[in-house]
């Protein structure tokens, strides 16, 4: 029996508005396109996107001892890791083990909230990791294990990063950067990569689509939905990323190029930075190519799962039409960004044509064309 004293824990229900609450203040895209999913997704995904929010907070929170961010990442891959590991446990009670992950995820939360120099959003995201916990913690066991699995996946990857942080030498101007391609999209599959293997196996789940061709083939193409998201955001977020003395650009594609990333925001090689934001803006595009195909593999007779995939697609595709040739993304005061009547204008457009798989391949083919159309004309 509850003791009088004891505070009465907040209902699944509450846990799950408060995250509901909290997706706005930290993806405002995310949280336009979470709104379209089927009821038996929406909160499982939304979950999903804040605890890998919070380890991004401790990937990205480069004021912070690296040392401390690394642990963290570690603790909560670890405590993710058990969660996984049980998952096949499907509808046992087991009150006690629940108890001790639950523990194990808040203790990798403990006084964070308190850093220094976090924005608001993560600040209140931090604060309100045990609402995060606990509305994780009612979800399906089998929900929970495919969360844990690619969360622990994400958190662990990142924690590899924070430690390329604590060996790396300051120069330039630089406290981070990438040296190689390679380097640049083992980042990506990491903090994105995995995003999009996640998705596909709750869609997968929630679809009853079981082991068939068309399930086989998502996952082939689960990286690259993550991956062409991730590079469009790299390149939004250069200026701002240089700011704080981080590159996700590798060292050797401004070599390619006969440039350096400590001259890239300068003027006398402003040409040979744009023909790295050209070459960039190539790999994003052919992943959103299989980003565009991954999503017509989801049925026809699931079109909220449809919309969900395709306004962030679009919304990068048209992202990177702006992005070609655009001083403003090496050392502009605001990232480059499509308007919100664009946002408005594609979302109308998709909500129309996503039952149809020839009109969506048509409206896409429209976006790719107005890209061809700005790389005709090359930085030289």
């Amino acid at each position: 029996m509850r003791g009088i004293f004891e505070r009465k824990r907040p209902a699944p229900a509450a846990d799950r508005v408060r995250c509901a609450q909290l997706l706005p203040s930290v993806s405002r895209t995310f949280a336009l396109t979470i709104r379209v999913l089927p009821g038996s997704l929406r909160d499982a995904v939304t979950i999903a996107y804040l605890l890998c929010r919070i380890a991004d907070v401790f990937e990205d929170s480069n004021r912070i001892d690296p040392r401390t961010r690394k642990g963290k990442l570690l603790s909560m891959a670890d405590a993710f890791a058990a969660i996984h590991d049980r998952s096949d446990d499907a509808e046992q009670d087991r009150p006690e083990w629940d108890r001790q992950t639950r523990e194990r995820l808040l203790a990798c939360l403990d006084g964070c909230a308190s850093w220094t120099d976090l924005d608001d959003a993560s600040r209140a995201l931090l604060a309100s990791g045990e609402s995060v916990v606990r509305a994780f913690h009612s979800l399906p066991p089998i929900t929970r294990g495919i969360i844990a699995h690619w969360v622990e996946a994400m958190a662990r990857g990142m924690a590899g990063f924070v430690e390329k942080e604590i060996e790396s030498q300051p120069a330039d101007g630089l406290l981070f950067k990438l040296h190689t391609w390679e380097e640049m999209r083992s980042y990506a599959y990491c903090v994105a990569g995995t995003v999009g293997y996640l998705l596909t196996e709750l869609f997968t789940h929630d679809l009853r689509l079981g082991d068939t061709q068309k399930t086989a083939r998502l996952r082939d193409l689960a990286g690259s939905f993550g991956l062409g998201l991730q590079l469009t955001n790299i390149l939004q977020d250069l200026s701002e990323d240089r700011v704080r003395g981080w590159s996700y650009i590798p060292e050797e594609l401004a070599a390619r190029h006969g440039t350096t990333l400590a001259r890239l925001q300068q003027e006398s090689d402003r040409a040979a930075a744009l023909r790295v934001i050209a070459d960039l803006i190539e790999e994003a595009s052919a992943h959103l190519d299989s980003a565009m195909e991954f999503t017509l593999l989801i049925p026809r007779h699931a079109p909220r799962i449809r919309l969900f995939c395709l306004w962030p697609i679009f919304f990068a595709r048209r992202t990177l039409v702006k992005l070609w040739g655009e001083p403003a993304v090496l050392n502009g005061a605001e990232k480059v960004r499509i308007s919100r009547a664009e946002v408005r204008s594609l979302m109308r457009q998709t909500i129309s044509g996503c039952l149809s798989d020839r009109r969506l391949l048509q409206l896409y083919e429209n976006e790719r064309g107005k890209l061809r159309e700005r790389m005709a004309v090359r930085p030289v």
